[in-house]
Parts: structure tokens; sequence; C-alpha cells
């Protein structure tokens, strides 16, 4: 399997979804892909961080094309156990289960926030979640987000946004020695504690 060609396929891919789509729906659904040098860059420093027992096992809740995949499959030299990704949007997801077959990753096109895993099974989550701002939630989606947040034992503001639930939710996902790395907005994440 050619890794470098699978990724000047998965940038022709990023490239045309992206184009198919208005930078005001992009931004609304918080959708804004991660480049391929700092996913790179971002995996390979993650990887130095997981004990070198443990198997990779990788998880990307908000997967897009796949950048975060791709670049573990070229930087991994030791193997990967198990690959899994989520993508809510079909217009991405849909392409990106075609771009990756075969290539033993599972892509899960559904809301990693409403999907509640049957074990812990992530050792490596990396993930660019999306920069849903507050104001384009839902009431329903913000009421059902904070529920199951506070389950976790804390309790987000309702300026949250979507990025910080995904944080939150993702420990469910996360074994015992897990390494998490997320790419997030400079600004602090206001939670109450209680």
């Amino acid at each position: 399997m050619d890794i470098s060609l699978l990724e000047k396929s998965r940038l022709r891919l990023q490239q045309e979804c992206d184009q198919q789509r208005t930078p005001a729906e992009r931004n609304r659904l918080g959708q804004f892909a991660t480049p391929f040098a700092l996913a790179r860059e971002i995996v390979s420093l993650s990887l130095d961080l997981l004990a070198k027992d443990q198997p990779v096992r990788f998880l990307d809740p908000a997967f897009g094309t796949g950048s975060f995949h791709s670049a573990l499959m070229q930087v991994c030299r030791h193997g990967v156990a198990s690959a899994r990704g989520f993508e809510i949007d079909p217009h991405y997801g849909q392409p990106a289960s075609c771009l990756w077959m075969g290539t033993g990753l599972q892509l899960e096109i559904a809301d990693f926030t409403a999907t509640v895993p049957e074990e812990p099974c992530a050792s490596l989550l990396i993930c660019n979640p999306p920069y849903v701002r507050h104001h384009h939630l839902s009431s329903e989606d913000k009421q059902r987000l904070r529920e199951i947040s506070e389950r976790t034992g804390f309790k987000p503001s309702g300026l949250a946004g979507l990025y910080c639930y995904f944080i939150l939710l993702a420990h469910r996902w996360l074994l015992p020695g897990a390494v998490s790395a997320w790419l997030v907005p400079s600004e602090f994440m206001d939670v109450n504690y209680g």
C-alpha cells in the first residue's frame, strides 16, 4: 500500500469536498481541516508519549477526510492494532470511507457525542474537533450534551462550544495510560465543577 499516494488522494478529496461547501456553511458546521504537516507533527509527538508496550488503538472522533489517520499510517512504524473514526457529515464521511477502504480503518458516519462505547477502546485519541459555537447548537442538542457531560462530573457553561463536549465525552473511550491530543482554539473552556 502506497501511503504517500493515499495522502495525495486524501488531499484532493479534502479540496473537492471543501469546494462544494461555502465558507459560511463550513464555519457553521465547524469544519476546519488539519493541514497534513501539522497532523504529522501532532501524531509524532503523541506517539512519543504513548508507552512503548501499549498497542496503538487509534480514535479520531471528528475524522473529516482523515489527515490524522494518514499521518499515523506514515509515522507509526511498529503497526496500528486498530483504527476507528467518527464523521457526522456524510459529505466528508462517505468519500473518506471509500478512500480508506482496505486499510483496517473502522469509520462510522455517526455523531460521536451520541455514541457510547461498550468499553474503553482507545490508547491514542487525536482530534481536531468541530468548532461549532454555542449559538449554532440547537436547544435540544445543548440540553442533551449538558446532561451527558454532567455524568462525567463536569458541568459545562451554556456558552461552551461543541469542541468542549467532544473533549469531555472522549474520556469514556480512553484506555488506562491513553494519550489524547486536541487541536483547540486558544480560548479557555469555561467549566463548572460540581
